[in-house]
């Protein structure tokens, strides 16, 4: 079976990888082509881009970048006009991959989309968009399942695959003492796309300074897709640099976040955070007038309630932040809060082997 799998950002990269390792466990002659990261590459992926040069998001951030984009469909749609694939495996990614599961659906190539695009906070033509190519739409979260059988998908709930990791992490972890003496420990979580830190960074490290002297220690997690210069500025204010942010964040006594999948990881893991995002102004004035969602934070729309408190464009402030962090450390009212919320967010999405699940989904509909 030959296998046409596109993922374009690192949490993307380690799902699909976990989906590519079940997928061989039931079909072992599988050929995986398309694009991803090192953690798809180990699982055999032939790549034909770097993960680093798709990881990019924002309308003007894109943009920038039309031509290269432009390109990699043309090559990804050549792939599927001379090598036929059996099935084409979209993950996320819905900018890209809509376009090519179009190209796909006209081919006559089936698709099984893994980690439905968040359509519900962009409108209902995408969905309707949507519709027109997929075969199968593989959902991680409950409610999507409801939302995206109202446009005619076949859709699977197939648990979130962020559950597989930590699992896997827990058992691994036999030896938890270490987790006992994060009382000093604050994580900083600035973004794994070089733009999301060049936007992040300036505000984090002064975030760092103001707590210089104090008995806290800041961690930052720094994605394998960043150069280790690009960290250097953490290191010069006494930041300590980690390359497993899962660790990192267990280790910690509260930390803030940058919005996306990172939100959702410290709320399975149960640190206490605040989120942040800043980006272009171009790309956020678009993104505020198309995005329908009360919050850009998972946990808060999975719970129907903010309790995760997030700062936006002009919100992320020093003052803002540090404010936040002072208050995560010293009201135990307010972590008491998060940690019963984030436990009502793990019972919500069930248990692991959302991985071994949508492989399952999809040799039943090959």
């Amino acid at each position: 079976m030959n296998i046409l799998i596109t993922a374009g950002d690192p949490s993307g990269d380690a799902h699909a990888a976990r989906l590519m390792e079940a997928l061989r466990a039931r079909v072992p002659d599988v050929v995986f082509e398309g694009f991803g990261g090192p953690a798809m590459e180990m699982q055999g992926l032939r790549s034909v881009a770097h993960l680093k040069d798709v990881a990019v998001s924002g309308f003007w951030e894109v943009a920038k970048r039309f031509g290269y984009f432009r390109s990699l469909l043309h090559k990804c749609e050549q792939m599927i006009q001379h090598r036929k694939p059996d099935l084409f495996i979209p993950v996320d990614y819905p900018g890209f991959n809509l376009r090519l599961a179009a190209s796909a659906k006209q081919a006559l190539v089936p698709v099984a989309w893994y980690i439905a695009p968040q359509l519900w906070a962009w409108g209902r033509n995408r969905a309707r968009e949507l519709a027109r190519v997929v075969s199968a739409l593989l959902v991680v979260f409950p409610f999507e399942k409801e939302y995206f059988d109202a446009f005619g998908i076949n859709t699977v709930y197939v648990g979130h695959p962020l559950l597989d990791m930590l699992a896997q992490e827990e058992l691994a972890d036999e030896d938890r003492s270490h987790l006992n003496s994060h009382e000093k420990n604050i994580v900083l979580v600035p973004g794994s796309r070089e733009h999301e830190l060049r936007h992040h960074l300036p505000t984090l490290v002064d975030v760092v300074k103001h707590f210089r002297g104090s008995e806290f220690s800041f961690i930052v997690p720094k994605a394998p897709s960043l150069p280790d210069e690009a960290m250097q500025p953490f290191v010069n204010v006494g930041a300590h640099i980690a390359h497993d942010s899962h660790a990192a964040m267990r280790k910690s006594y509260a930390g803030l976040v940058k919005a996306g999948t990172s939100t959702l990881e410290a709320s399975l893991i149960g640190l206490p955070f605040g989120s942040f995002y800043k980006t272009s102004l171009t790309s956020y004035m678009l993104a505020k007038r198309l995005v329908n969602v009360s919050s850009v934070t998972m946990m808060n729309l999975l719970l129907n309630n903010n309790v995760v408190h997030e700062y936006l464009q002009q919100q992320v402030t020093v003052k803002n932040l540090v404010a936040e962090l002072e208050d995560l450390i010293s009201n135990d009212a307010r972590r008491r809060e998060l940690t019963e919320a984030m436990a009502q967010v793990r019972r919500l999405l069930g248990t692991s082997g959302a991985a071994s699940r949508a492989a399952d989904a999809i040799v039943r509909m090959m």
